[in-house]
Order: structure tokens, then sequence, then C-alpha cells
């Protein structure tokens, strides 16, 4: 898995990207990073900052898959009360 997400508003963008270093191998991790940055109007950059997590196979599943639930039953909900 190779994956990355933006999501733009007023000036900042964020950036999320997963990443599978060595799948499938005994040392394979996953790496998660979220990147901040905020231009100004005349397109000077005020922050430009980010963090990187690195996850086993397992203590990604762990740590996302709740989070993961918890968000479908939401858009899931937000669906049926919509419709």
């Amino acid at each position: 898995m190779n994956k990355e997400y933006e999501f733009y508003k007023a000036g900042m963008l964020k950036t999320i990207t997963i990443k599978e270093n060595n799948p499938g191998k005994s040392y394979e991790t996953i790496e998660f990073t979220i990147k901040n940055k905020l231009t100004d109007e005349t397109g000077k950059v005020i922050i430009d900052s980010g963090h990187t997590s690195f996850f086993d196979p397992r203590e990604f599943k762990d740590f996302f898959e709740p989070i993961i639930n918890d968000l479908k039953v939401r858009f899931d909900n937000a669906n049926s009360i919509q419709e």
C-alpha cells in the first residue's frame, strides 16, 4: 500500500501518506506521515512541518482499526439520516 491523501482549506494543505516498506518480509514496517503546509495569499510559506511514525503491521492495525470503525459508523449513520 502506497497511498497519499490531501486536504486543503484556508491556505493549509494537509497531506497524509501511508507507505509499506518491505511488504511481506519479517521486518515489514508501515510508514505513516502527516505534513502541514500553510501559505499566505502571496504564496509565502508560513508553516512547513511534518511528523512520521513507523508501525509493524500488527501495531498499525491495532492503532488504526478502531478509528476506521468509528468513522465507518459515523458515515453510515450520516447517510441514513440524510436519506
